[in-house]
């Protein structure tokens, strides 16, 4: 593996964050068409990519490389004046090259070809960056072709509208190759494309957020899968709906003025969900709201969002000595994929060169950047549609995803879905051992003390300022991924995240179906490559140290052993996502009774060098009576936290009073600042 080496030249004049200017992003394009070129079959049509092989086929692989590069070639050939992209002594025929190969591809009579469409073929995905990429590019491909190659491609394309599609973001793949289809005055399904346009209107949640399909798999879909081809519409179709398009213009708005807060002080925004693999192309529909000016954060934000995410990317390991993009999120790493990944994959991250749509003499490339959160202070930002909290730290750069919503239906994704917490900097553990994942930010149960769960599906109950809340059933095994059914039923949780800080207070409220069961929470994953962490333990808290990194974990409540940090299950080749090894402190108990219980614990993941003992005793006092809780930090502030059915109650904390169904309530050393959140969901504070 490889980090590119740019020879264009920083400019802090227009760019004081980072440097980057507009031609920092072609020299990217520039190195990725090479790996491009370097792995294309004679006819140009096929991209034969070392990698895994996906379920869905080598044809289907062989084209997902071909397609996907188009999202980048597609805007820079619709802002470029020629054909050709030249870095020092090299050129590249950028249209030639895709001229060549959609003929190619779409002509079954062509050793190339791609292939008939089948219901749910991955060639429907394929369908609309070949769309997308053609219309773009237009003027120097589909209008150099004759009438008869127009309508050998537009025919090849228009075959989506014959067969079935997944119902979930998929839908809109075929919005956009009918959208595009219809704007090149060909043949096209103008029901399809209303009818699969609205179709994906009911996985829309709110403040900007989509769900994939009818459960709550929220992650960085949002953007590169729905507010993207949204967008692609609005641009192409969008004249016809003038409401429709202003309504997804508000929502990616809305998106966008969020999306902030998830970039860390490096560039990087915590790994969470799946396909991560697509690294950077949750730019996408940043770049295209840019585009359409209907952002309403400030253009100088929307440049240093953008610039900071692909200078982090591109200054760490992801190229292959081909220069393709790797496997893996900064690393090759096997377990970050899914089975629909093969070589090709990782260029849907192409989606983020839809910044180079933004021709070079818009005034938006000479914008100085300006200062995003994450440099102007720290913050707890709650999105309560999506179910998380951002928690950011100005003087590290950390940032952290507070997840007390998402999920997947597959519980082999729950290391990417279901911890309580995602870090810019402590990457998850996201390779199983025995079927086990580490306990990394979550609690694990088990019936037998070998094999672990961690939750899967999950209820949201809260979320509020610096607090959220989640139900979920514990398991044995899962047995059926579409009904969530399992084997062994063993009880309920419901878990509160209470962030102080940049530090967590995880509460749990157990309630067991059978004695027996062993728990055990993990602190963040510290993560390296060389040489060991420093190890700390104290009463009830245990430590790891390195490279001014620290994980901390410390039993509040219920636990009745701690371990100190290490690899998970002692295995040598290492389990993390970014790192060769890393090491992970934890608590542990077993449950003798089927008496519901409390479990607590502070975990702080930092860079620091504080030591064992000043980051205990940032929590002073802690007391469970009944279903409530207390708890009193360092600083003076107390908070109280009801569990199971609340009830109306008084509460007393720093001589400020509150009285009704309290679910959380916070109060400062003087009582002026406080907070309370109630059962049905509504805040105060003062």
């Amino acid at each position: 593996m490889k980090t590119m080496k740019f020879t264009t030249p920083l400019d802090p004049k227009t760019a004081p964050i980072t440097g980057w200017t507009r031609r920092h992003w072609e020299e990217a394009m520039f190195v990725l068409m090479q790996g491009v070129l370097n792995s294309a079959s004679p006819g140009n049509a096929r991209q034969r990519i070392p990698g895994p092989r996906s379920h869905h086929g080598q044809v289907a692989d062989e084209l997902e490389g071909f397609s996907r590069s188009m999202f980048m070639a597609g805007p820079w050939l619709s802002a470029s004046k020629g054909d050709t992209l030249t870095f020092g002594k090299e050129t590249v025929d950028v249209a030639e090259f895709y001229r060549r190969g959609i003929l190619a591809g779409t002509d079954p009579k062509h050793p190339e070809y791609w292939g008939d469409i089948y219901d749910y073929a991955q060639h429907l995905v394929e369908m609309a960056a070949l769309s997308w990429g053609l219309y773009l590019s237009r003027e120097k491909i589909w209008n150099k072709f004759s009438p008869a190659e127009k309508t050998q491609v537009a025919n090849y394309l228009n075959s989506c509208n014959k067969v079935a599609y997944h119902q979930n973001n998929w839908l809109l793949f075929s919005v956009v190759t009918n959208a595009v289809l219809k704007k090149l005055g060909m043949p096209y399904s103008q029901e399809n494309l209303d009818a699969r346009l609205k179709a994906c209107d009911h996985m829309y949640i709110g403040g900007g957020w989509y769900r994939d399909g009818k459960i709550n798999r929220i992650d960085y879909y949002n953007s590169w899968g729905f507010h993207f081809y949204y967008l692609l519409w609005v641009i192409l179709d969008g004249d016809s709906r003038p409401d429709v398009a202003e309504m997804h213009k508000e929502r990616v708005r809305h998106f966008a003025r969020d999306f902030r807060y998830f970039i860390s002080g490096d560039g990087s925004a915590p790994c969470w969900g799946r396909s991560m693999i697509y690294r950077f192309g949750y730019l996408s529909s940043i770049a295209l709201g840019q585009h359409l000016k209907c952002l309403d954060i400030s253009a100088g934000e929307v440049k240093t969002l953008c610039n900071s995410t692909m200078k982090f990317y591109f200054n760490n390991p992801i190229l292959t000595d081909r220069n393709n993009l790797s496997m893996g999120w900064l690393r090759p790493s096997e377990w970050v994929l899914e089975n629909y990944n093969c070589g090709g994959s990782p260029l849907w991250a192409a989606k983020a060169f839809s910044m180079l749509f933004i021709s070079e003499s818009d005034p938006f490339w000479s914008t100085t950047e300006e200062k995003l959160p994450i440099h102007k202070g720290d913050f707890s930002k709650p999105l309560k549609e999506a179910g998380l909290i951002l928690v950011g730290t100005q003087k590290s750069g950390h940032v952290q995803i507070v997840n007390q919503k998402p999920y997947h239906e597959k519980p082999d994704y729950n290391a990417k879905y279901t911890n309580f917490a995602y870090s810019s900097i402590f990457t998850q553990d996201g390779r199983p051992i025995y079927g086990s994942f580490n306990c990394d930010n979550a609690l694990a149960f088990s019936p037998d003390g070998i094999n672990f769960r961690q939750r899967w599906n999950h209820d949201n109950l809260y979320v509020a300022d610096n607090f959220a809340a989640s139900k979920y059933r514990m398991y044995d095994k899962a047995t059926d991924e579409k009904t969530f059914a399992v084997a062994n039923d063993l009880g309920t949780a419901t878990s509160y995240v209470l962030v102080k800080d940049d530090f967590m207070i995880n509460v749990h409220e157990v309630k067991p179906s059978r004695p027996g069961l062993v728990f055990r929470e993990g602190g963040y994953p510290l993560g390296f490559d060389e040489g060991e962490a420093v190890l700390s333990s104290g009463k009830g808290a245990e430590m790891a140290s390195k490279d001014g990194k620290i994980t901390f974990i410390r039993n509040l409540h219920g636990y009745t052993e701690q371990f100190k940090a290490q690899g998970f299950q002692e295995d040598v080749s290492g389990s993390n996502v970014r790192n060769h090894q890393s090491v992970v402190p934890k608590l542990g108990m077993e449950s003798n009774s089927t008496d519901t219980f409390y479990l607590a614990s502070m975990v702080y993941g930092k860079v620091g060098t504080d030591s064992l003992k000043e980051l205990s005793d940032r929590v002073t006092g802690f007391a469970q009576s009944g279903n409530t809780v207390e708890i009193q930090f360092y600083d003076g502030e107390r908070a109280f936290l009801q569990f199971g059915e609340i009830k109306d109650v008084t509460v007393k904390l720093n001589g400020k009073t509150f009285k009704g169904p309290v679910v959380m309530a916070r109060a400062g050393a003087d009582g002026k600042i406080c907070w309370v959140l109630r059962a049905d969901g509504s805040e105060a504070c003062s």
